[in-house]
């Protein structure tokens, strides 16, 4: 399947070609953490997700042509 994402910020390091928007295949059932798994953001780099504009974990079940959005945490106040 394939699914669209879009990082921001330190996440588009990440990136294919360094793209901040892109699309990426993962096998049937993917979750999110195999996205991060496929695009080798370690553990310790912190990620807001979104899936199809609303707050995902890790655990969330991706679907094809699901959109995928990657920042960071918001500091500050």
């Amino acid at each position: 399947m394939k699914v669209s994402v879009h990082a921001f910020a330190n996440l588009r390091d990440y990136a294919p070609a360094g793209g901040g928007k892109f699309e990426l295949a993962l096998a049937d059932g993917a979750t999110v953490a195999d996205l991060l798994t496929a695009l080798r953001i370690p553990a310790a780099v912190e990620a807001v997700m979104l899936v199809n504009g609303r707050r995902a974990d890790t655990a969330t079940r991706l679907s094809s042509d699901d959109e995928v959005t990657l920042f960071p945490p918001m500091e500050g106040g």
